[in-house]
């Protein structure tokens, strides 16, 4: 019975009901009793029928489809994000589209553009950056939800971690610990979180009698080998910060691997606090002290911003703020001159 292609209206033929009932069954959607629904099911699965997503988005309109922008998929916590948007999305019968723009604003635009194109039901922004303020994205025509960016987010959906506490929290670990000359890695010069955990870092100095030297601020792309490069950087001067703050895991595990190739101990010679709490930063050799954005509630709450907002478009917009929290690992000691 497999040898042919069948139709949504072969299995409404054979058991003798609309195209519309089959439909209801297969989508587990109201309106079909039990025990016609597992009959349909059951010869559908019989004779290897499938229903036709492209057709069912040209007559709804809508694919079933959420797109996820990503600025670097390699990035384990995107990979994280991932997995537990899918989970949920997978939950309500939407299946998942991964780009990945590389940081690039022209490619995230461009990605907002096929998305609306291809009729996705929705799009998750992580990556967004402060010059795209004023593209109008209410005329995208399709839901959007931003994840850890405050962008618009008076009048988007959107889901972040309290980027200036991070930044705070992570200063005063290291001031605690007895550091006084405190660098910074930050990451794109355009992200608004990055541009709030920089706050945060100088409120905390400033609040404790210290000052972030401008020569003690570098700016990274959030991969590992920029990490890496910034290290020899850091290196090659003679006077330098004891602590340093980076941006995220990836390139504090870029600046690790440096510090490892040319025998510098840490924290003996430097400690290190970042952020993501990626699965990485607690290996055994690894061991980073870090900030933890949660990432399982990042990713259930974007889901559940995103199908709210499929389910009520004219609703009112939301924003979800999770508190961060510090993971206290071996990149970090008190501070022996």
């Amino acid at each position: 019975m497999r040898n042919r292609k069948y139709t949504i209206s072969d299995v409404a033929k054979h058991m003798g009901v609309s195209r519309a009932t089959v439909s209801r069954a297969l989508s587990n959607a109201p309106g079909v009793g039990a025990a016609l629904r597992q009959k349909i099911v059951d010869y559908a699965d019989e004779i290897g029928y499938r229903p036709n997503s492209l057709a069912k988005s040209l007559s709804t309109g809508r694919m079933n489809t959420i797109g996820l922008i990503y600025g670097d998929v390699r990035n384990p916590f995107y990979a994280d994000l991932t997995y537990y948007m899918q989970k949920a999305f997978d939950r309500e019968g939407y299946a998942v589209m991964v780009f990945n723009s590389e940081y690039s604003v022209e490619k995230e635009l461009e990605f907002i553009r096929m998305a609306e194109e291809f009729c996705l039901a929705g799009l998750v922004l992580f990556t967004a950056q402060t010059s795209m303020e004023k593209a109008n994205f209410r005329d995208v025509g399709i839901p959007i939800v931003f994840v850890n960016r405050s962008l618009a987010m008076e009048q988007y959906d959107c889901v972040l971690m309290d980027n200036f506490k991070a930044g705070y929290i992570a200063a005063m670990h290291l001031i605690k610990l007895g550091h006084k000359r405190i660098g910074m890695v930050k990451g794109n010069a355009l992200s608004s979180a990055s541009m709030f955990r920089y706050d945060g870092v100088e409120q905390a100095l400033k609040n404790c009698g210290l000052s972030l030297r401008e020569e003690d601020v570098w700016s990274g792309d959030l991969k590992m080998p920029t990490g890496y490069g910034l290290a020899k950087r850091f290196f090659e001067r003679t006077s330098r910060p004891d602590g340093l703050v980076i941006s995220n895991d990836m390139m504090a595990l870029g600046f690790i691997d440096y510090c490892n190739e040319i025998g510098v101990k840490i924290p003996d010679e430097i400690s290190i606090v970042s952020f993501d709490n990626i699965i990485f930063s607690g290996i055994h050799g690894i061991d980073l002290t870090t900030i933890s954005q949660d990432v399982q509630t990042m990713g259930e709450k974007a889901a559940e911003l995103m199908l709210g907002r499929i389910a009520d478009p004219q609703g009112p917009c939301r924003k979800v703020i999770l508190e961060p929290t510090l993971i206290v690992r071996k990149s970090t000691r008190e501070y022996k001159e």
